[in-house]
């Protein structure tokens, strides 16, 4: 195994659990009313067979209240994740760098909610020799 694309994982685990909301990697234009993006904040080895990823989480919507509440809503979902395999690879932990708070648009004019959240997760390359 690779070192795992959390990216696309998180982003397809997103995208079935919150249909039909839009889940991407970069805004889209016309930008949807509401949709998830997640973009990778780095990381980093934890050897001898883990890395450690983060990702920032921005959720948008028609109004400040419901852009934080689907923050918190994908927060649990997050969450969830530690100690599973669901995404097809180990996730160890789940933990918030930042947590969700409003950080609007101003120059589009709208409403998102940002959080940050860093996974330990299976990441067999990463094994020293």
């Amino acid at each position: 195994m690779a070192y795992p694309d959390l990216i696309d994982l998180v982003r397809d685990h997103l995208a079935t659990t919150y249909t039909p909301t839009t889940v991407v990697t970069r805004v889209q234009l016309p930008r949807p009313d509401t949709f998830i993006q997640i973009r990778h904040a780095g990381g980093t080895d934890l050897r001898p067979v883990r890395t450690r990823e983060r990702l920032d989480v921005f959720t948008w919507s028609t109004s400040e209240p419901a852009a934080q509440t689907l923050a918190l809503q994908v927060r649990a979902t997050l969450h969830a994740l530690a100690g599973t395999s669901t995404l097809g690879i180990m996730v160890y932990r789940v933990d918030e760098f930042l947590s969700p708070r409003p950080l609007d648009d101003l120059e589009a004019g709208a409403f998102r909610s940002w959080a940050t959240y860093q996974f330990d997760l299976r990441a067999d390359d990463a094994i020293a020799h």
